[in-house]
Parts: structure tokens; sequence; C-alpha cells
């Protein structure tokens, strides 16, 4: 062959310090082409004279470099998914053999800590290997080429060794691709010389072709790729997941990458116990999406599933993942943290946590202890007993669910708070793990204590007063538990004789607190008051107020606690209602007697078989409710009076509201004398102040309010006591009874009753509270 025709010629010499040429041949004669033949390429510049039919040098390759009529560019640089391996090729003489000789690829997806959901596209990487010290890429690959046009990829080849390297290389073996005229090269150390290829398509199909070099040592070759458009998604072809317990999750996540030329839709198929979010999706071309895989066993064997990910037009493209996992059984070993001598271990799977005893309001924690000696994690949850209400649960777990590292142990809190008292209370917690392990059953037992509040004594006597002086005592109160006590006394200090100061207060535990009670009568009678003291958590406690007040004309007889006790037996006897004069008639004919107590009683034939009736024993819980101021009431009361409660509402000023009329009755069987008492600032007081009301009959009373200042609000208790009209004066015989009976008709004399307090604005309750009849009238409140 004499010559050969090129359409276009190139090969690309470049230093660093000539830019990159490129021209178009015509006609070459062979002997023009054999006088360039042979280049040696040295560090130094070539000459521009020998560049319009040469070649032209490249020292240091640029990142990209481009031909001026192509609109293909080699990428040098940037980042990609796949990583190319590359092997050492030896001397192989053979052209058959030396197919076979062209280093192979492998591809891994890349991390998915590294890649994003659907990262922008990235610059195409030249796959390159090394090959008897020159580096050379493994395969130029054209995309995106029209049908008619030349595109040019440049090979660049460059010595990575330390001495001059001499090839030759062999034109592609097709019409479709081709270079410049065969000549020697040779390639001085740290040279790069860059080969222009050709591409020019006829049809539209995918072209296949090899550019061969030959070296001393041997040949190999550069595969010349042209594809058309097309669908591919690739993954790594397995993915090992984490060791994970039964009934526990764990998940782990690859790239699925876009490495086609179209944008690409995929749908994932994947079986249990596997899950892949997402599970369908679209990438386009380049673009990358970290597909999250979560394992979730049901049975502790090795798990191992292929999932298919299909795409492509009509979804016959796939690509396949084997996913693999193994799944184990999860212990959970629980035990008590600083066990004390009433926790137990159970047979079984019970343990019994204990709490003692716990002040109500308070709160005590303890903590039990779970060890997971196994190699996976070990999930739990902790369920309490359904059986109460959630705000009556006097137990409680705030940890509901949990995990326990491999080999970790984590303490769980558990409160007491109980709420009831004197009340042992027993709960189950189920403690729970994944899985098939078998669960926990912790008893909880803790007992409610309040607080212990007493009087140090329950009656304080203050004997006789003269008629306006005042007598005081000191009390005191006492908490013995160690649990806060509130405390309050059910009385007005400032309308009532009777007063104690603090009436309201706070004793902490194991505190005492001195009270002052005061006696300051206004009226020459005899004044018994029994008051309640409410306590929080704990049942109220009674205390009886007793004095008699002497004037210079008046001095009834002196109260004494033994009267009470007379009284409260009598009342059980129902000889309460009937006045001192016939009690002492029926004394004295033998219709009464006295029992050994000194006590009045009906004479009974059998003693043995039927004794008398004495006082019982009344709850103090029951007695402050049922005190005779409504429909229930234990003994019915021997005076009342209505209505109990009287609200004058909003009173316009400056003139004093009308009267409120209230109807005071007298249910015993002898006449009483009603004497109120008042504070001579008081804005409510009754008309009259002092009367009398013959048995079984009623008084129309009135009582009346004046606000001393408007826009204010006026609550008040008042305070009345009665007393039978024949044991109103101190001279004995009007009484009718000796001196030798008289201990036993003043005991019989004294009356009981109580009510609640109403505190409205400018509201009068009013209501019988404990007084002495006989001796005096009994008490009667208004607020």
């Amino acid at each position: 062959m004499e010559t050969a025709i090129w359409r276009r010629s190139y090969i690309s010499l470049t230093s660093s310090e000539h830019p990159v040429h490129s021209w178009r041949g015509k006609s070459v004669q062979r002997k023009q082409a054999e006088s360039k033949s042979q280049i040696k390429l040295h560090t130094q510049s070539a000459p521009f004279g020998l560049c319009p039919k040469g070649l032209m040098l490249t020292q240091a390759p640029s990142s990209i470099m481009r031909s001026r009529n192509s609109r293909d560019h080699t990428v040098n640089s940037g980042g990609s998914c796949l990583s190319t391996s590359t092997v050492a090729i030896p001397a192989i003489n053979d052209s058959s053999a030396a197919m076979s000789a062209c280093s192979t690829i492998s591809a891994r997806p890349a991390s998915s800590v590294d890649t994003q959901m659907h990262s922008p596209k990235k610059q195409e990487r030249v796959k390159k290997r090394v090959i008897w010290g020159i580096e050379v890429a493994e395969e130029l690959h054209w995309k995106g080429w029209e049908l008619g046009k030349e595109t040019t990829r440049n090979l660049v080849l460059k010595n990575r060794s330390l001495k001059l390297q001499k090839m030759k290389y062999r034109p592609p073996k097709t019409k479709f691709f081709f270079t410049v005229i065969p000549q020697p090269i040779f390639l001085s150390p740290g040279i790069t010389l860059t080969l222009p290829i050709v591409f020019r398509p006829l049809e539209a199909k995918e072209y296949v072709d090899q550019l061969w070099f030959e070296k001393a040592e041997g040949m190999f070759c550069v595969c010349l790729r042209a594809t058309l458009p097309c669908h591919r998604l690739i993954c790594p072809p397995s993915l090992q997941l984490p060791m994970c317990a039964v009934g526990d999750t764990t998940e782990a996540w690859f790239c699925l990458d876009n490495v086609g030329d179209l944008p690409t839709f995929f749908t994932w198929e994947f079986s249990s116990p596997f899950q892949m979010l997402p599970t369908t999706g679209l990438l386009e071309p380049g673009q990358a999406s970290q597909i999250k895989v979560t394992f979730q066993p049901l049975t502790a064997v090795i798990h191992e599933v292929q999932a298919t990910c299909w795409y492509g037009a009509g979804s016959r493209q796939r690509s396949s993942i084997q996913l693999q996992a193994v799944a184990k059984c999860a212990q959970l070993l629980v035990s008590i943290k600083h066990k004390c001598l009433e926790d137990q271990d159970a047979e079984g799977f019970q343990k019994l946590l204990y709490f003692g005893s716990v002040a109500v309001g308070c709160t005590l924690e303890r903590q039990i202890r779970l060890h997971n000696p196994s190699v996976v994690n070990a999930p739990f949850r902790i369920e309490i007993s359904p059986e109460e209400l959630a705000e009556d649960q006097a137990f409680s777990c705030p940890m509901a669910r949990g995990v326990v590292l491999p080999g970790e142990k984590k303490c769980v809190s558990v409160f007491f708070h109980p709420k009831t008292l004197d009340t042992k209370t027993v709960d189950y917690f189920s403690i729970m793990p994944s899985g098939c392990a078998s669960k926990t059953l912790l008893k909880v037992v803790g007992f409610c204590r309040g607080p212990a509040v007493s009087l140090q004594h329950y009656s304080v006597n203050f004997s006789w007063v003269n008629l306006g002086e005042r007598s005081e005592q000191p009390l005191w109160i006492e908490n013995q538990s160690d649990c806060t006590a509130y405390f309050q006394f059910a009385i007005d200090c400032l309308e009532s004789v009777f007063s104690i100061r603090p009436a309201f207060g706070t004793l902490m535990g194991k505190a005492r607190m001195t009270l002052h009670c005061a006696f300051q009568p206004t009226h020459p009678i005899i004044c018994f008051r029994r008051v309640a003291c409410l306590i929080h958590h704990q049942d109220p406690l009674f205390l009886d107020l007793m004095g008699t007040c002497h004037s210079d004309s008046t001095k009834p007889a002196i109260l004494k606690p033994q009267h009470l006790t007379w009284y409260r037996i009598h009342l059980a006897r129902g000889l309460t209602l009937y006045p001192p004069d016939i009690l002492d008639a029926m004394l004295k004919e033998k219709k009464l007697v006295q029992d050994q107590n000194g006590a009045l009683m009906i004479p009974i034939q059998d003693l043995e078989d039927m004794p008398a009736l004495q006082y019982p024993y009344i709850p103090t819980m029951t007695e402050f409710f049922f005190d005779g101021t409504s429909d229930m009431t234990i003994f019915p009361p021997p005076v009342s009076i209505e209505p109990v409660e009287v609200d004058f509402g909003a009173c316009p000023g400056p003139e004093a509201p009308n009267p409120i009329p209230l109807c005071l009755m007298n249910h015993t069987k002898g006449k009483i004398m009603v004497v109120w008492t008042r504070r001579s600032d008081c804005p409510f007081w009754v008309t009259p102040e002092t009367c009398d009301v013959p048995p079984l009959k009623s008084m129309a009373m009135r009582l009346h309010f004046q606000p001393p200042h408007p826009n204010c609000l006026y609550t008040v208790e008042l305070e009345a006591f009665a007393i039978y009209k024949v044991c109103a004066h101190n001279e004995r015989e009007e009484c009718g009874v000796s001196a030798g009976s008289l201990n036993s008709w003043v005991g019989q004399g004294v009356t009981e009753g109580g009510f609640g307090l109403h505190p409205l604005r400018a509201r009068l309750s009013v209501g019988w509270t404990a007084a002495p009849m006989g001796l005096s009238p009994p008490k009667l409140l208004a607020q």
C-alpha cells in the first residue's frame, strides 16, 4: 500500500510551554508520514514545525481536555461510586491471548454515609491501569452520540516508570473508530502522550473495538465502546446486616446508582423479615439513592433473602442484592438493686420488691437492675397490672420501654406514692423482653401511713371564771409520725367564748406545738363546747372545752368532766330530754335508780340478763358528719333552729337590710332559757338576746346585719347557750333538787350537736353545738 488516506490524523504532544492544537489533514503521502514516523518524546518543547502533520507533546495533563470539533470530553478527575482494580499483564506475543490480557474492573457501591439520597449528577471518571510502567485507560466510552457526527475522545498514556518507554500501536479494525497513522512512540519518565480517537457512527447500534499497543514486554489493548442511551442501575451484590435479637429491629444502608443514560424508575421486590425504603423511586442519570434495609426477625435463625430491583422499559431489567442477617434470642436477667431482707425471689420468674411503710403524700424510689448477658441488644417493655385506673395506682415506673446493650446493665426506677391511709398496697409489674424470652413478674408491696397527731388532753376544764375575766391554759399537739400534718380547729375565735391559738397550722414529722386555749365568758352561765380538730389524711380529733362563769349575783354550779360522762350515758338511755326536776321526782319515786357509777337508769328486774345501756363508741368521722345539723343524726338534738344557713346577699347601702326571721325549737320536756353571746362590734346579732322557750314549743327570733363598710364580704359564726329554766339560778331550791342529788341532774342535762361552716358573702349559718343543758344552754352558731 503506497499511501494511507486519513480523514483526521492526531497525535498530541504537549509540553508545559505549548498549548494544545489540532489540524485537519488531507491526503498524506506514505513517504511524508514515514519521515515523521519516529518520534522521541523528551521533556523539552516540540518544535512548531512538526505540528502541522506531526504530534503534540503533553507533559502535565489538564483535568479536562476537549476537542474543538467534538462535544465529547475526557475527565481525569471526579467522583464515582465505582473503583478500579488494576492488574499487571505479563508479556503476550499472541494476539488472541492478548485479548484476555485486558485488566478487569471490580465495581462496588459507595458507602451509605458518603452518598446522599438523590445526589447530583457526577462526572464520569476514566478507569485507569498501569501496565509495564505505562498508565493508560482501560476503556474509552462514547455516550450521547448522533448518527453521522464525529466525536473525539483522547487516550492519555503516561510513563510512570523511571526509564524511557518505547512502544507502537495498531489502529482500530473497524471503520467507525480511527486515529492518526501508527508511529513509534518514545516516552521519557513522567511524560504524557495524548492520542485522539475519532468515532463516526453510521447506524444506531452498539460499537466495540480495540486499540492495541505493543512493547518489548508484550501487548495490551484499550477497549473502544460506543453505546446507545440505556437504563442501568447497579447495587452491591450482597449486604450483611448486623446481628439482631428476635423482636428487635436493625437496619443498614446501601447505594443504588443510576449509571445509565436515561431517567429510570425502580421498584424493589423483597420478602419478610426484611423491609426496604424507599420501595419505589426515580433516579436521574448519574444520581444515587440510599436504600434503607430494615431487619425485624421473628425466629432465631440465619436469614438470607434476595431482593430484586426492577427497572427499565416495562420493568423488564433487574438488579439483585443478597440480604443476609442473623437473628438470636435475647436474654434479660432481673435483680433488685440494694436488696433488703423483705425482698424475695420467688420460684420461677417472680420477684418481690418491698417498699415498707411510706407516709401519705410522699414518694419512695427503689431500683431494679436489668442485665443483658447476650451478644445482641435486649429490648424490653414494662407493664403494670391494668386492674386499676391510672390515677388510682400507687406504684409507677416511668420507663415503659427501653433497650439494654449487649453485656451491659440498666437500672430502672420504681416509685411508690401511696394515697390511701393505713392500707397495704400490692401490685404487679411485667418485664417482657422482646421475642421468645420469658417475662419476669415483679411483685411490689407497700404500706401507707399517715400523720399520727394527738393532743395532750382531750378536755380542758377552765373551772369557774368571774364575769369579765379571761382564763388561759396551754395544750400541746404532737405529730408522732414522720409525715407532715396539717390541722385546723373548727372554731371561730372571735365570736365564741372559747378560743384556740393557733386555730390551724402545719405540724412537721416528730414535732410538737403548744396551743393556747382561752375562756372569756359574756354571761354568768355554764359553757361547754366540743370542738373538732380536722387533720389532713387522718380522722378528726375532738376537744371538750368547759367552763363556768360567776357574777356577783349569779353563781351556777361548776361544770366538771364527770358531768359530761354522766350526760353521755343518759343520752344513750334516753333521759336527756327530761328536765332535772322531773328526773329528781322520778328518782324519789324509785322510777329511776343510780348505777354503780352514779348515772341514772330505769330499774331492771334482772340486771344480769339485760345490762344497762352505755354510751356507744362512735367513730370520729361519723360523729363529725352526723352531728344533728342535717337529716342524718346519731341522737336527736334537744334544741334546733331554722334556717341553719342565712345569706343576706348583696346589701345596698347605706341602710341595713331587713332582718331574717329565725325559728328556735325546744324538743325537750322542760322549759329552757337561751342566751346569745356577741361582741359589741359584730355586724351580726340576734334579737331577743335572752328568751325563755316552753317545752316542745318554738320561739321566733330575728337575725340582723349591719355592714360597717361597703364593698366587703362578711362572715361570722354566732354562738348561743341554752339551759333548763329550773337550773338557771344559783339557788338549789329553785331546781327542786336536794344537795345530795346535785351531781346526778347536773350531768344529765348536757346536750351535744354540731354543724359545718359555710363562709359566703354576708352569710349566717346557724346550728346547735355542744352545750350543757341544765347548767348551760346548747351552743347556737351563726355564720
